[in-house]
């Protein structure tokens, strides 16, 4: 993985975990999962963020907003990772469960840009800008 790659995905996790830290749920295992991809430990990450989701599948009380950032994150170490179609199918699941998790129709729109398909990357950036005017997406001429 390219260190500007590790950098921005450390600068995201460090967001989104600020926001999710205050809710209620597993902020301790959200810690432990940034750090592991903070190390450049993707596959401890995703373990992290399976088992947050999976503990929230079983957990009807769960925040959904916690479970989208775990879902978000978990799309982003694999997107780290180049496993494309895991990580949008991470990024649509959060976005589903948030319809309002502006950073994960900007990761989205990243992923859908690097692959090619621009229609897609400019739906879910101007999804994205809607939401929220600072979040990251891809630039269009």
């Amino acid at each position: 993985m390219s260190q500007r790659l590790l950098t921005a995905l450390c600068a995201s996790l460090c967001a989104v975990f600020l926001a999710s830290a205050a809710l209620a749920g597993s902020a301790e295992e959200f810690r432990e999962g940034i750090a592991a991809a903070r190390a450049g430990d993707m596959d401890k990450a995703m373990a992290i963020f399976t088992r947050v989701i999976e503990d929230g599948a079983k957990d009807a009380g769960m925040d959904v907003k916690n479970m989208a950032s775990a879902y978000n994150l978990r799309g982003m170490c694999h997107d780290a990772k180049n496993e494309a179609e895991l990580a949008l199918a991470d990024y649509s699941k959060a976005i589903e469960l948030d319809a309002k998790m502006a950073e994960a129709y900007g990761n989205r729109a990243m992923l859908y840009m690097k692959l090619g398909d621009v229609d897609k990357a400019k739906a879910d950036a101007t999804a994205a800008k809607r939401i929220d005017r600072k979040v990251k997406v891809p630039h269009f001429e």
